[in-house]
């Protein structure tokens, strides 16, 4: 077995984890204030979300120095302090390694402003505006950010563009220059050197750009170019030189690509062990279920979506996957996407039921599993006022989708409501005290009020637990070959409600069965009427077998299989 697949990721979010020094921002050594809860939930890597100096216009994805620690979070001695007693736990530590872009204050950058002709130039893509009507100077072409307007920002000292697509102070490098690569590989050397395991790496697959840099669609309007930017072949030969120079001379570097709209065929691409690429990869198109096709703010669909549609989604990634011999990381929720229990289960009447539920599901898919600081106790969206966002995403695609989209005020209002990233932000709730047991001071975004009663603290005194159940759920996988490493198969794929799969490896045999509806309902078995299958975890209570099982809402299982009935016959 790989060592990579074996492990359990939890994710955290620095500025809303845990606040040591009372100024309402979480910091690390809050982190390490935490590292025995995360410990004991059985998780045995944290990926955390960027840390590095930076002016927060993306919260730590606009890097400004790579090599220093943003100030709020502490000093480089505090980071290895965290790095050492993670170790002492016998943990592991993945940083965000944000290789697209830097932030336009980071020296590179700077150097490039300064100088039209420094050599720091050709690290950015700069490029001549167009000829507009009356002389006035246009952007090189229609690009889109993805957060919304054009993806360039003008230079008027030198009367050029540069290109940022994502926030405006967010610029793209240049990863034709053999330099640009080469600052990366010493980026990922210090911080391998300094003992972290790997990394997860940010918008892996948008870092070439197509030669010439066309227009995207049709060319007449504002269009994001997929096309031109999302999985070219030079990213892959990029992807595999940064193994080549870098990862290969740490034979356990973990590391994982998050990929914008991501296929299933560039996944396996990116991959594949034969390739030497990543060990695994995100996909993104269970979080998009209901969306247009220009992301999550695209309203057009109506986000609405069946839990079959659901079940698809997941079968045909899973499945074409093994196939082609590459690897995912799942998760339900992550600092981008809004609470699990939320967007997939059920946060009213039923959250605790549908949280275990996506939990069993999250954890015995095939695949690497992620974990979302909160998810184990079930954190959902927070009721937030506009003047509650923070997140330049959603303040900023509010007014795209007026502009662009012509929605009226309320539409454009209650469309970011739904999805933005600041549901995910909120602090996480450590106690019924105020500001949540986070901090003793005002944070630095709102905390949910249902802090009272959805908290650690609260939880931790449950029968049957949500942190219990991840704990047995965690362990449960840790123990079995056949979730770290089997095949899946899916059982009665064609069940509206019920997502049902065996795990298979050697001689184990695990039956996993789910029920994602808030409805009472039934499944046949029949399929696997050969065997005799025993109870491993019930979400209500352990189930004994049936050909035609009956399950509760948001009921899940897993059975084991005992014996053959062929082997009885005979």
């Amino acid at each position: 077995m790989d060592n990579f697949k074996q492990r359990i990721v939890y994710q955290i979010w620095p500025r809303s984890f845990k606040d040591s020094n009372d100024d309402g921002i979480g910091d690390l050594r809050g982190i390490i204030s935490k590292l025995d809860y995360i410990r004991d939930l059985g998780a045995d890597t944290i990926w955390l979300s960027p840390i590095y100096a930076t002016g927060n216009k993306d919260y730590g994805y606009d890097i400004d120095d790579y090599y220093n620690i943003n100030p709020e979070y502490g000093t480089m001695d505090d980071f290895d302090e965290l790095l050492a007693e993670i170790k002492k736990r016998d943990m592991e530590l993945v940083m965000d390694l944000v290789a697209n872009h830097t932030s336009d204050q980071h020296i590179w950058f700077q150097k490039a402003l300064e100088d039209p002709n420094s050599p720091y130039r050709d690290y950015y893509i700069f490029r001549k505006g167009r000829a507009g009507k009356n002389g006035a100077s246009l952007p090189p072409n229609n690009w889109l950010s993805a957060f919304g307007g054009s993806a360039w920002q003008k230079d008027e000292t030198s009367d050029e563009y540069y290109l940022t697509m994502f926030t405006p102070n967010q610029c793209d490098l240049n990863w034709e220059n053999e330099k640009v690569r080469d600052g990366i590989h010493d980026i990922m050397r210090f911080w391998l050197d300094k003992g972290v395991l790997g990394f997860r790496m940010d918008v892996i697959n948008t870092i070439a750009k197509r030669e010439g840099l066309p227009p995207a669609g049709k060319g007449k309007k504002l269009d994001f170019p997929f096309e031109h930017i999302v999985s070219l072949p030079k990213s892959h030969d990029y992807i595999r030189e940064m193994h080549e120079k870098v990862l290969s001379h740490y034979p356990h570097a973990f590391t994982v690509g998050e990929g914008m709209v991501t296929s299933i065929d560039d996944l396996i691409r990116y991959t594949d062990p034969d390739e030497k690429k990543l060990n695994m990869m995100f996909s993104f198109d269970l979080h998009l279920i209901g969306c247009g096709p220009l992301g999550k703010f695209d309203f057009r669909k109506g986000y609405l979506w069946s839990v079959k549609e659901m079940k698809e989604i997941l079968f045909n990634w899973q499945l074409k996957v093994q196939e082609g011999g590459g690897w995912i990381g799942n998760f339900m929720s992550n600092h981008d996407q809004p609470r699990q229990v939320s967007r997939f289960g059920d946060d009213g009447p039923f959250r605790r039921k549908s949280a275990k539920a996506l939990a069993l599901l999250n954890m015995t898919l095939r695949g690497t599993p992620f974990l979302y600081q909160g998810e184990e106790i079930g954190m959902t969206n927070c009721p937030f006022d506009m003047e509650d966002w923070r997140d330049f995403e959603a303040i900023n695609d509010y007014q795209v989708l007026q502009d662009m989209m012509h929605l009226p005020k309320f539409a454009a209002k209650k469309i970011i409501q739904k999805m933005t990233r600041d549901h995910a932000r909120t602090p996480v709730q450590w106690s019924s005290e105020k500001h949540a047991g986070f901090s003793s001071v005002e944070p630095w975004i709102k905390v949910n009020p249902n802090y009272t009663f959805i908290n650690v603290e609260a939880e931790l005194k449950k029968e049957n637990s949500l942190i219990d159940f991840y704990k047995e759920i965690i362990a449960l996988r840790k123990s079995s070959p056949a979730l770290v490493d089997g095949y899946i198969t899916a059982v009665n794929r064609p069940h509206p409600y019920v997502m049902a799969y065996k795990r298979i490896y050697n001689d184990e045999t695990l039956l996993v069965v789910i029920n994602l509806s808030g409805k009472n309902t039934q499944i046949s078995l029949e399929e696997v009427m050969t065997s005799h299958w025993a109870c491993e975890i019930g979400t209500y209570e352990k189930r004994p077998f049936e050909a035609n099982l009956p399950l509760y809402p948001y009921e899940a299982l897993i059975y084991r299989k005992t014996q053959s009935l062929d082997k009885i016959t005979k």
